[in-house]
């Protein structure tokens, strides 16, 4: 009943935002009125929910919005801010690295997205059925490591575990297929843990010198970090709370886990303005050879307008990915048409509070026509 309250507390200050703020204006001080709308939607997120504090980043040029803003809390104990220049774990959107580099081995003839999984993984039950191309999309069907029965309680009794990537995948060999591959969708860490080895099986390096060489050194993005281990975050960054459900005595979690459960699917922080920079150049091809961005930008439709293709999420022109894990939710999406970047993150891991919504309203906010 908490939840359902939740969202339409949300759901009412949402509702009288957009209701003001859908008409066009030339005037330049629109830039501004739209930026105060969103501040608004944001705000509404700390007062209304259990979410401790946000940062938020909205770039749109072509209508003169360029918006940062931090909410709320980096500390419950302490009351200290939440600040925008913070590191925070992207969780899977960490998926996009991953999948960019395998798309790149791809565009270099080393591998194909129609191989089958047993050119690869020849002792994976059913690989003769899966191609990589599934892996990429989620539609092998192959069973989430994080799903299996008792996963989350043996990780936090023994959160600095280190995980190796042979032990996540060895976790969903024996598990049943969700549906015949190719017959469906089902979004599953283990598609990622496989391809982050098969990277490695075909570079002869780790998948984070292949992300340091290819994406992070390109760009420069000094922030943002592939963790292969620990449980430390790199850098200037807020504590981290919940696991789902609003429980105040549950640990803080920001430095808890060993991140290494999460490998390719998960693993890796980074900041809003990295993250600007880098979704940028993933969404406008900088990365890979034109007919394989073309193709990874197919996004059918998964649920509620959203689309999932090789790596990627979809809604309405615009790309990019989601991210959650004990401690933080996280959004990041990018328009190439319309030149607009969203970042959003959360230090609280609620499912009654998913900045994927923001996906939809921010756009209303600023596009008429959205």
């Amino acid at each position: 009943m908490k939840k359902i309250n939740t969202f339409l507390l949300i759901s009412l200050v949402l509702i009288s935002v957009l209701m003001t703020s859908c008409k066009k204006n030339d005037d330049p001080s629109q830039a501004k009125i739209t930026e105060s709308k969103i501040q608004e939607v944001l705000d509404s997120i700390i007062a209304n929910t259990h979410v401790p504090g946000l940062v938020a980043g909205i770039w749109a040029p072509n209508e003169g919005i360029d918006f940062v803003y931090a909410a709320g809390v980096s500390n419950i104990e302490t009351n200290a801010p939440m600040d925008a220049d913070m590191i925070f774990r992207i969780a899977s959107n960490t998926k996009t690295f991953t999948i960019t580099v395998l798309l790149q081995l791809v565009d270099e003839g080393l591998i194909s997205l129609d191989d089958p999984l047993s050119d690869y993984l020849a002792d994976f039950p059913r690989a003769n059925e899966v191609t990589i191309k599934m892996l990429t999309n989620m539609r092998s069907g192959i069973f989430g490591f994080d799903e299996i029965d008792g996963f989350w309680e043996g990780l936090f009794s023994n959160p600095t575990k280190f995980w190796t990537t042979d032990e996540l995948i060895s976790l969903a060999r024996d598990k049943p297929y969700y549906f015949n591959p190719g017959t469906g969708y089902h979004y599953s860490n283990t598609n990622t843990i496989i391809v982050g080895k098969i990277i490695e099986m075909l570079t002869g390096k780790t998948l984070e010198m292949n992300i340091n060489t290819r994406i992070l050194n390109s760009l420069n993005l000094y922030n943002t970090t592939y963790l292969v281990g620990g449980t430390s975050i790199p850098g200037f960054h807020s504590s981290a709370y919940y696991g789902g459900d609003y429980d105040p005595s549950f640990p803080e979690l920001s430095e808890y886990l060993d991140t290494s459960w999460a490998g390719a699917a998960g693993c890796m922080t980074s900041n809003i303005a990295d993250l600007k920079k880098y979704v940028e150049a993933l969404t406008g091809g900088e990365f890979l050879q034109p007919a394989t961005q073309q193709e990874r930008l197919v996004c059918p439709e998964i649920d509620g307008g959203f689309g999932y293709g090789e790596g990627i999420l979809g809604y309405k022109g615009f790309y990019g990915h989601n991210g959650e894990c004990p401690g933080y939710r996280s959004l990041m999406i990018n328009s190439p048409e319309r030149k607009c970047t969203i970042i959003v993150w959360y230090n609280g891991e609620l499912d009654s509070a998913n900045p994927i919504v923001l996906a939809k309203l921010i756009p209303e906010l600023i596009y008429p026509d959205f």
